[in-house]
């Protein structure tokens, strides 16, 4: 590969119970960006070395590298999580790790694309990575499904972003604290943050942030509810990163958002492709019955002629 390719440094963070997404997410993203040189440089924690030493071999093998960097547990010692019973459950310690790769990669990476690995990559993110920040420390994309944070000094929720995808300016980043200044908003809102590390980031940021495009970020809140499947294409076209935000991710059965079908794509591009697509996850009672309205929804919307059919057969019954 020639030198003078240009050169994506993304950052993951993940535990031992994401390594196949992490998988499907390196395959989309090497898949849809053969024209860069790719360097993953990644904090896992629990993973065991012959994992790690599986994943860098993959990246290598697909033109780029990855790098792994040691963070001690002690770090994140009483960082708020939630309770195995509380529905944010899927939520660990790993979304802490994100405020400690400005620290921990080399100091002359001036950009930092970070990417939660409940994302597809399927566009070219040279665009994207290339952004003008406008003298910002972040770009990120504006979270319009949050409630009123004012119990944390967040009145506008217009200047709220998802810590999911976070364009670093590295020098800026290091020079404001960002990473410090979050850790101290951390320890000393913990009961109040009911959105952990991103809530501590926005706190911080307030408002001095880039905004980016929905399209590299793209959350399910931003999918039209109404999209019918032979639509799809047409909507994906501009698309860059999905992000399958929320409780339920394509791995799990209980998956609402209408792009799920995208991730068995990918899965069958990566080593995990004998997999099985769906990870275990009970379902409860009352997530049964929102998965079956959802799936009832989308079915309506898809195939607009049952629509028709169940219109004029209500009329008929109504005479």
């Amino acid at each position: 590969m020639e030198t003078n390719t240009p050169a994506i440094h993304v950052a993951l963070a993940f535990d031992k119970g994401y390594v196949t997404p992490v998988y499907v997410l390196l395959a989309s993203i090497f898949a849809n960006n053969r024209a860069s040189r790719l360097q993953v440089h990644a904090i896992a924690t629990d993973v065991p070395a012959p994992e790690k030493e599986q994943l860098v071999a993959y990246a290598r093998q697909q033109g780029g590298n990855m790098h792994f960097y040691e963070l001690s547990p002690e770090v994140t010692q009483g960082f708020p999580v939630p309770g195995p019973d509380e529905p944010e459950a899927y939520i660990t310690l790993a979304a802490y790790y994100r405020l400690f790769f400005p620290r921990l990669i080399p100091q002359d990476i001036e950009r930092l694309l970070y990417m939660d690995v409940d994302m597809l990559v399927i566009g070219n993110l040279l665009e994207l990575y290339q952004t003008d920040l406008g003298g910002v420390a972040v770009g990120a994309v504006l979270d319009t499904e949050m409630p009123s944070r004012a119990e944390i000094g967040i009145a506008d929720m217009n200047d709220y972003f998802n810590s999911g995808l976070l364009l670093m300016d590295l020098p800026k980043w290091r020079a404001e604290r960002i990473s410090e200044r979050a850790i101290e908003v951390i320890v000393t809102l913990a009961d109040k943050l009911d959105y952990h590390d991103q809530d501590a980031l926005n706190v911080v940021f307030h408002g001095g942030w880039q905004r980016l495009a929905p399209r590299y970020n793209l959350m399910k809140a931003y999918i039209p509810h109404d999209l019918a499947k032979r639509d799809y294409a047409k909507f994906l076209a501009d698309k860059v990163i999905i992000h399958y935000n929320g409780r339920n991710k394509p791995w799990h059965r209980a998956c609402e958002n209408k792009l799920r079908f995208l991730y068995p794509l990918y899965l069958h591009q990566s080593p995990r492709a004998r997999m099985g697509r769906y990870l275990p996850k009970p379902l409860t009672r009352d997530s049964l019955v929102k998965l079956i309205y959802s799936r009832a929804l989308e079915t309506y919307f898809n195939y607009p002629e049952i629509g028709t059919v169940w219109r004029r057969a209500k009329g008929l019954l109504g005479k």
